[in-house]
């Protein structure tokens, strides 16, 4: 068998073993592969015959132009049909010549055909001396799978999903994918359990692509995974949260998103979006920063506390106090004489501090009912010898009722609420669940739809879903004449720690609370009030909420009276001369006793080191809550930036007398 004939053989035999794999083409020219092969043949091998030279064959062209630059991806390796073995020279140099020219170039797309047949194992060609000569030629038989009647359109939707491939490949950060296996491992997203199998076929696809050094390489690894399932994973309800997260979207909006468009509309979710990698590199910082007996929190005593801390104690507990024994003098009690005086007395915080606080010797404060937001309680870590967990140098802590740490009046005006308004009513919530504020008012239904220039805050909405003290507020710079309503509204539920709300009415510089410390389902009614004249009038609570000037009794309290304070201090983050953040007054009143949990860690208290792990010690914080005790101190509190007033008694040597203080 002549040499051509053998190499001929060989080629074709190389095509029908890849013609078993899935066949691509690689970005050769097809006119420039076969001039390759012309131009490949060493001298002297490929004279001229008749008027072309030898190997310039019509049919041996078609083949070349079709077939000559497919390629088959075996073993993550593309291989052309010219790697053949045992062809004799010159056949070696072309078939090596013609391998690197077609595997130099990048495969660009599928290979489909809608010809059965290229090229022809041989033809006969009748010579003058009338005897038949037989021509050898490339050949090559289009496999069924490789047929198609409209090749464009399967290579297009082919190149389709390898562009989405590759995409998704190079756009999704690795690390997201962990972070959501996190949550379906801890049952915290939606039917997670579904989406599993695709995301770790992904993840093991894209760590494959990544370990590549090459782009030939890679380019050649999507060609060949393209078709797999979980290629288009961008493309699905899953692959959006995974493409939200890698873009830097928060974790809890990006879930609330991926949610919106896979979950029933009364799904709830109970689970905390806190993953175990979040959780373990939070505790490796932990761990570092020697923290792990500071996170353990109880209810502060009157024993843990120095008189050096504290701007005022009576003396009935001021030997109970660290260095309380050796500063405690016991003046005789001289005849105590009311003040004629029956209006009392207004007067700054600060100048009742500078004049009246040193020569008291006891201390009475008017419980209102509208201060059941001002119910506070001092925290302190279990164990005596900790590091600093705080911003401030102690390892004190405090936590008003409802587990908030600052004024809803703050708050509002951190969020860009008005503040300064007529008329103000604020809602005030602690966790990430949307609810809505509504006042049906003269000039309309108040809401987020339709703020009518008096909603000025609404949160946990449209933008960041993730604030756990959210506000949303209503301002009226002259409000009308006529009747007001006022409800709260769940509009979406996504946790159910930390329920109920409070409802802050500001009118001429009266501040009135109300309180509802239930879940909110749907919708609760909560006050109702006309204004005349600028002032509100006719006020009503709804069934369900407390609060205002109604009588009540709370942490053993009875409120709307007068009640012994057993010591004045600061916040923890004003002693010892600190001055870190804002500022309270804590009267801690005899027989205060909060009968139920309390948190000792809010994020807004720790060291900026430890702001990176906020979610972790968000879900701390509720998980490592004080336990209840009947040794306690506990009161009231009152903000430097809150406005408010307080009704205190103060008894000296020889006087009784009242005072009206502002805070």
């Amino acid at each position: 068998m002549p040499a051509f004939a053998r190499f001929a053989r060989l080629v074709h035999e190389r095509y029908t073993l890849l013609a078993k794999h899935e066949l691509f083409v690689t970005h050769a020219d097809n006119n420039l592969v076969w001039d390759v092969y012309l131009q490949s043949f060493p001298a002297g091998t490929n004279e001229i015959y008749r008027e072309r030279t030898e190997h310039d064959c019509s049919c041996c062209k078609q083949f070349i132009r079709n077939i000559g630059n497919v390629v088959a991806i075996i073993d993550g390796q593309p291989q052309s049909v010219w790697a053949v073995e045992g062809a004799e020279y010159p056949y070696d140099v072309v078939a090596q010549a013609m391998d690197f020219h077609v595997l130099s170039a990048p495969i660009t797309n599928l290979y489909r055909s809608k010809e059965r047949q290229y090229g022809q194992e041989y033809n006969f060609e009748l010579m003058a001396d009338c005897s038949i000569k037989q021509w050898r030629h490339f050949h090559g038989r289009v496999q069924d799978k490789h047929f198609s009647l409209s090749p464009a359109a399967a290579i297009g939707e082919y190149a389709g999903s390898a562009q989405v491939f590759r995409r998704g490949l190079e756009e999704l950060n690795p690390t997201v994918f962990v972070t959501i296996l996190d949550l379906i491992h801890g049952n915290a997203l939606y039917r997670g359990e579904e989406h599993k199998a695709s995301l770790l076929a992904f993840q093991a696809l894209q760590n494959s692509y990544l370990a590549l050094t090459t782009a030939a390489a890679k380019n050649t690894f999507v060609w060949a995974n393209a078709t797999k399932p979980a290629t288009r994973l961008r493309n699905t309800a899953i692959g959006t949260l995974v493409q939200d997260l890698s873009d830097g979207v928060d974790l809890e909006r990006a879930v609330a998103s991926f949610e919106a468009k896979v979950a029933p509309t009364n799904y709830k979710r109970t689970s905390a979006l806190i993953t175990p990698a979040m959780v373990k590199q939070a505790m490796t910082t932990i761990n570092e920063m020697g923290l792990e007996s500071a996170l353990e929190r109880r209810f502060a005593t009157i024993h843990d506390i120095s008189v050096n801390n504290v701007l005022w104690v009576d003396g009935s507990v001021q030997g109970q106090m660290k260095g309380g024994i050796e500063n405690l003098l016991m003046d005789a009690t001289a005849p105590v004489v009311s003040s004629s005086k029956q209006v009392p007395e207004e007067i700054t915080i600060d100048d009742f501090m500078a004049h009246v606080v040193p020569k008291a010797k006891t201390m009475s404060v008017f419980v209102a009912g509208n201060m059941q937001s001002n119910f506070m309680s001092l925290t302190a870590p279990v164990h005596a010898e900790v590091q600093p967990l705080f911003k401030w140098d102690n390892n004190f802590g405090w936590s008003y009722n409802g587990n908030i740490t600052d004024s809803i009046k703050e708050k509002v005006k951190r969020a860009g609420g008005n503040t300064n308004a007529k008329l103000r009513v604020s809602l005030s919530w602690f966790n990430p669940d949307d609810l809505d504020i509504h006042c049906y008012a003269p000039e309309g239904h108040i809401a987020f739809n339709s703020k009518y220039g008096v909603l000025d805050v609404d949160m946990n909405a449209w933008g960041p879903k993730s604030a756990t003290d959210p506000v949303e507020n209503l301002s009226w710079v002259n409000p009308r004449d006529g009747k007001y309503r006022v409800a709260v509204h769940q509009y979406t539920c996504r946790t159910k720690d930390r329920p109920g709300f409070v409802i802050e009415v500001e009118n001429n510089g009266q501040v009135l609370q109300f309180n509802y410390q239930n879940a909110v389902s749907n919708t609760v009614e909560a006050i109702a009030f006309t204004v005349k004249g600028g002032v509100i009038t006719d006020l009503s609570v709804c069934p369900g909420l407390t609060g205002g000037g109604i009588s009540q009794r709370v942490w053993g309290i009875d409120t709307e009276r007068f009640v012994k304070v057993n010591t004045l201090m600061f916040s923890p983050n004003h002693w010892d001369d600190q001055r870190i953040g804002n500022k309270h007054w804590f009267f801690i009143l005899d027989g205060c006793l909060q009968n139920g949990t309390t948190r000792g860690i809010y994020n807004e208290f720790l060291k900026s080191e430890l702001n990176v792990h906020r979610k972790v010690f968000e879900v701390l914080g509720n998980k490592t809550q004080c336990p209840p005790t009947d040794e306690q101190l506990s009161g009231l509190g009152f903000s430097s930036t809150k406005g408010d007033s307080l009704l205190v008694q103060v008894t000296n040597d020889t006087t009784r007398k009242t005072y009206n203080i502002t805070f």
